[in-house]
C-alpha cells in the first residue's frame, strides 16, 4: 500500500492564522476568490464581526472572509444621504464599485481556474496568501472616503485584532503634515499596536506627489510585470503600430477610413475643441463609418465620454493618443485603442501624406515575456517626501500594471467577475501579501523590522 504525500506546510507556517484588514470600497462575497475550502476555524483572537446591511448578512462571511464593517456617517455629514447620489450602492459592506474586491482578492484570493477578462490573461488566479483571513472595512462611497470614516475603520481594525492593514487610497497631493492627516494618524495607532500598515503611494505622475509617506507606513509604488495586452493598429501602408485596448469581438479586423477629430468639427465648434472628441463637438456626416483619432485635453479625461461621442456620431472606432496607453484597458461598444506619443507621430506622418488613410484595429492578444520588466509605471507618484525629505518615499515598488483580480459584477454594464486594472492600488496589496508571509514566519517581528526586511531584499 502507498500513502498520499499530504502536506502541512502552510498550517505549519501559520499563514491560516494571519488576519488582514483591508480598508476600501467593500467586498463582493460571492466571488469564487473568497471560497474558504480547506480553511480551519476562525482564529479565536479575532474580535471583529460581520455587520449586516443592504444585501449583506453574517452568512455572507465564511472562514476566509471573517469580518465586514461599513462606515457612512462622515461621508453623509459632508455630502448628504447616499440615496441622493443617482448611482448604484449598497448600504453595507457589499462592494458596488469593484475596487475593494479587486485589492483584497490580490492578497487573499483562493485559487480559481479559467479566469480572464474576455479571454485576456487567461489562467488560474490566486492571491498572494490564499490561506490568510480577511476582514474588510468600507469607508468609501462613490470613490471618496472621508477622514472621519477612515479613522473609524482604523479604530475597528485595531480593536478587531488584524495583523496587517492594507490601504489602497489616500489624499491627492500635496501631502498634509502627519499630525493633521487621517491616514498618518490612524496608521500610527496601528503601528503602536504592532500592526503593519501597507499603503499606496498614489497615481499622480510627478515628483513630490507621493502620499501616505509617514515613516511608520510601508509606502508602495507601482511597476510593470512581463505581460501586456496589445491590440495592433495596421495602417493602409502596411505599417504596424503597437496600441492597447480590449478588442475581442469577432467582427474585428475590418479596414476603415481614418479622420482626425479636429477635421470633423461640428458647426461652430473650433477644431481644437473637436480634437478632444467630447459630446456635441463632432460632425456626424464627417465621422460616419470611420475611425476617429482623438487627443486628451488633460490627463484623466473621461474616455467613455469620447467613445460615446464617436459612437453616437456614427463612428466605427476610436484611436486615442494617451501617454498612459499601456496602463488603461477598457472594453467598449465600438473598436477602440490607445496609442503612445511615438506611435501618434507615425500615425500623423501617414495621415498627412496619404490621400485616403485607412487602418485596421486587430484583436487584442496576451503577450508574456515582455522585457525589460519590471519597469516603473509612469503614473506612479514620485518622491521626494515633501514632509520629511530625509526619509525617502516610496519605500518599495510592486506589480501594479494590468493586474487581473476579482471584481464586483454590478459595477460594469457587462457584469464581469474579474477585471484588469492598473495603479498603486494594485501594487499595495501585493506588498501586503508579502508582509503576511513574513509575519507568519516571524510573528514577533515589529512593523519596522518587517518593513526593513522587505526593503533590503526587494
Amino acid at each position: 500500500m502507498n500513502r498520499l504525500h499530504t502536506t502541512n506546510s502552510w498550517k505549519f507556517l501559520g499563514i491560516d492564522s494571519i488576519i488582514i484588514g483591508v480598508i476600501d470600497s467593500g467586498v463582493w462575497p460571492e466571488s469564487q476568490s473568497y471560497n474558504d475550502y480547506g480553511l480551519g476555524p476562525v482564529p479565536t483572537r479575532f474580535k471583529g464581526e460581520c455587520v449586516s446591511g443592504q444585501n449583506f448578512t453574517r452568512y455572507n462571511c465564511n472562514r476566509k472572509l471573517i469580518g465586514a464593517r461599513y462606515y457612512s456617517k462622515g461621508f453623509e455629514a459632508v455630502n448628504g444621504p447616499l440615496e441622493s447620489f443617482n448611482q448604484t450602492f449598497f448600504r453595507s459592506a457589499r462592494d458596488s464599485e469593484g475596487h475593494g474586491t479587486h485589492t483584497s482578492s490580490i492578497i487573499v484570493g483562493s485559487k480559481v481556474s479559467n479566469v480572464s477578462l474576455y479571454g485576456l490573461g487567461s489562467g488560474t488566479a490566486r492571491g498572494g496568501v490564499p490561506s490568510a483571513r480577511l476582514s474588510v472595512y468600507k469607508p468609501c462611497w462613490f470613490e471618496e472616503c472621508t477622514d472621519a470614516d477612515i479613522l473609524a475603520a482604523f479604530s475597528d481594525a485595531i480593536h478587531d485584532g488584524v495583523d496587517i492593514i492594507s490601504l489602497s487610497l489616500g489624499q491627492g497631493p500635496p501631502q498634509q503634515i502627519y499630525f493633521e492627516e487621517a491616514i498618518s494618524i490612524g496608521s500610527f495607532h496601528a503601528f503602536q499596536k504592532g500592526i503593519v500598515v501597507s499603503a499606496s503611494a498614489g497615481n499622480s505622475f510627478f515628483a513630490e506627489t507621493a502620499t501616505n509617506v509617514a515613516p511608520w507606513i510601508l509606502t508602495v509604488g507601482a511597476s510593470t510585470v512581463d505581460r501586456e495586452f496589445p491590440s495592433y493598429l495596421l495602417l493602409g501602408n502596411l505599417k504596424q503600430l503597437k496600441a492597447f485596448g480590449v478588442n475581442t469581438k469577432p467582427d474585428q479586423g475590418k479596414r476603415y477610413s481614418l479622420i482626425y477629430g479636429a477635421d470633423a468639427a461640428a458647426s461652430r465648434i473650433p477644431s481644437r475643441n473637436a480634437s478632444f472628441c467630447k459630446k456635441n463637438t463632432l460632425d456626424s456626416n464627417s465621422i460616419k463609418g470611420r475611425i476617429v483619432v482623438c487627443i486628451l485635453e488633460k490627463l484623466g479625461d473621461d474616455m467613455n465620454e469620447k467613445l460615446t461621442a464617436v459612437e453616437e456620431g456614427g463612428g466605427v472606432g476610436m484611436i486615442l493618443v494617451d501617454p498612459l496607453a499601456k496602463y488603461t484597458l477598457r472594453q467598449s461598444v465600438i473598436q477602440s485603442v490607445l496609442i503612445g506619443e511615438a506611435e501618434a507621430e507615425e500615425l500623423y506622418k501617414y495621415m498627412t501624406t496619404e490621400k485616403n488613410p485607412t487602418a485596421r484595429i486587430s484583436l487584442t492578444v496576451t503577450n508574456v515575456g515582455i522585457k525589460p520588466a519590471p519597469a516603473m509605471a509612469v503614473f506612479s507618484s514620485k518622491g521626494p517626501n515633501v514632509i520629511t525629505p530625509d526619509i525617502i518615499k516610496p519605500d518599495i515598488t510592486a506589480p501594479g500594471v494590468n493586474i487581473l483580480a476579482a471584481w464586483s459584477p454590478v459595477s460594469t454594464a457587462d457584469s464581469i467577475n474579474y477585471n484588469i486594472l492598473s495603479g498603486t492600488s494594485m501594487s499595495c496589496p501585493h506588498v501586503s501579501a508579502v508582509v503576511a508571509l513574513l509575519k507568519s514566519v516571524h510573528p514577533y517581528w515589529s512593523p519596522a523590522a518587517i518593513k526593513s526586511a522587505i526593503m533590503t531584499t526587494g
